[in-house]
């Protein structure tokens, strides 16, 4: 009996403790993965195209594109399609259709929603996303230099 007794305050002991483990969430996604990808490197994760962090939660990449008169479709996302690390555009009729120095929202996790960039002079062009704030990211082209 006295074994059993002692059996059984062990395994209580043991299982309490395990209760006590509290879980730990990784409650920001990591932004550093992030690449551009488009038609433009067909749709790979190209390292140069991955963001790069210059201030807190603001990522930028730069790319040269050709003024064609074609749409470049693009969004940012990791090298795996991640769903909380996959940003296309928050609404189609408001954002999906970017123009230089207009800032249009992104929404983080979505799958097809790719934005639209028609760029009216051939250049390099800076891509940029911010995270900071509340509610949606904010994305953002320049053109550096024609």
């Amino acid at each position: 009996m006295k074994r059993l007794v002692t059996t059984i305050l062990i395994s209580f002991a043991v299982s309490g403790c395990a209760t006590n483990v509290i879980p730990t969430f990784n409650t920001s996604p990591d932004y550093s993965k992030l690449y551009l990808r488009g038609v433009f490197n067909w749709w790979e994760a190209d390292e140069k195209y991955r963001l790069v962090q210059i201030e807190d939660n603001l990522f930028v990449t730069q790319i040269r594109l050709t003024a064609d008169g074609q749409p470049y479709d693009f969004k940012f996302a990791d090298a795996n399609w991640s769903p909380e690390l996959n940003c296309g555009y928050a609404d189609e009729s408001d954002d999906q259709i970017v123009t230089v120095n207009m800032f249009v929202r992104a929404n983080c996790e979505r799958t097809n929603e790719h934005f639209k960039f028609t760029p009216q002079e051939t250049g390099l062009y800076q891509f940029s996303i911010n995270f900071a704030g509340f509610g949606s990211p904010k994305v953002l082209i320049k053109l550096v230099t024609n």
